[in-house]
């Protein structure tokens, strides 16, 4: 039929995907652009506000389920979304964040053009996250699974809002800084000289100079920066102690370790869940914040419950 554009769905559309989320433009008309989001269970996002993004939005969940919270989370803020359920927009006076409760696949219709600055984004993180894992073939797998421990851990502990966006881009991309670190020491087998050690140590630093470039990863940059810090003082780069230390840091400090534990090495076989909380309980108050060890065992535990 003249004008009418058939397209099946397994024809070819514009696609964006990393581990967590699949877009797909499906159809676009001058300034209007409709496209289909898949995004897993567990996963935060958010709306622009009016300051950063000025259009008309709709969203309309075809499955699965999200929550829709202010930054606080009070009960009273929060929203549920079912198959079939929508909201629309045209301009919000605050950003407002998006919880995915079982794996949502959302239908999106925008009146600015957003497919490609979304685009963007997404493949520019993949492909920081893939220079990593090319870079250190042990962190192969790693960051998408720090990402959804941290953000559990992070749930539990009552976190809302920007902090668990910014948790999410920095547990996924913590590592990024090794990209400067010299081949020769990033692989090396045998122990670091002191000087090599000293190279190894300025990879967090490395990875906040890295996306700090990015306006939008300027919170994540800081907790980059941190996660080698130690509740105590002792770690690195800035000495910091306890609270001084960003919550997210904290947490990513206690899954890393503890992915780092129960994952096979070239150097060392992976400890049992159990030998690793264990380790970790050891390490609460000096290496770890008590809280988020407790919050995280919780986490673990959960996984494991029949």
């Amino acid at each position: 039929m003249k004008g009418l554009t058939i397209r099946h769905s397994d024809d070819a559309v514009k696609r964006v995907e990393k581990r967590s989320t699949t877009l797909e433009l499906l159809a676009s008309s001058g300034s209007i652009e409709v496209s289909r989001q898949r995004i897993e269970a567990g996963r935060h996002f958010y709306l622009y506000a009016a300051d950063e993004w000025t259009g008309f939005e709709l969203v309309y969940v075809m499955s699965g389920s999200l929550t829709i919270e202010d930054e606080t989370g009070r009960e009273g803020e929060l929203a549920a979304l079912h198959p079939g359920d929508y909201f629309h927009h045209h301009g919000l006076s605050e950003k407002v964040y998006c919880r995915v409760g079982e794996e949502a696949e959302l239908l999106l219709v925008s009146s600015a053009p957003s497919f490609d600055l979304a685009r963007d984004g997404v493949e520019e993180m993949t492909a920081i996250a893939q220079a990593v894992e090319e870079k250190d073939s042990a962190t192969q797998g790693h960051c998408g699974r720090i990402g959804r421990l941290a953000i559990r851990t992070a749930e539990l502990l009552s976190l809302r809002g920007q902090v668990l966006i910014d948790i999410s881009y920095a547990a996924y991309l913590h590592d990024i800084g090794k990209v400067r670190v010299p081949d020769h020491i990033l692989g090396k087998e045998g122990a670091l000289t002191d000087e090599e050690w000293v190279e190894m140590k300025r990879h967090p630093e490395y990875g906040a100079e890295i996306l700090r470039e990015k306006a939008f990863l300027g919170g994540a940059a800081e907790i980059v920066k941190a996660h080698h810090e130690r509740f105590d003082g002792s770690g690195y780069p800035a000495g910091l102690t306890g609270g001084e230390i960003p919550i997210g840091a904290r947490i990513i400090a206690v899954v890393d370790t503890y992915d780092a534990m129960t994952s096979d090495r070239p150097y060392k076989k992976a400890l049992s869940k159990q030998a690793a909380m264990e380790e970790l309980c050891a390490n609460s108050g000096t290496q770890f914040d008590p809280e988020v060890v407790d919050a995280f065992i919780q986490v673990v535990e959960e996984d494991d419950a029949p």
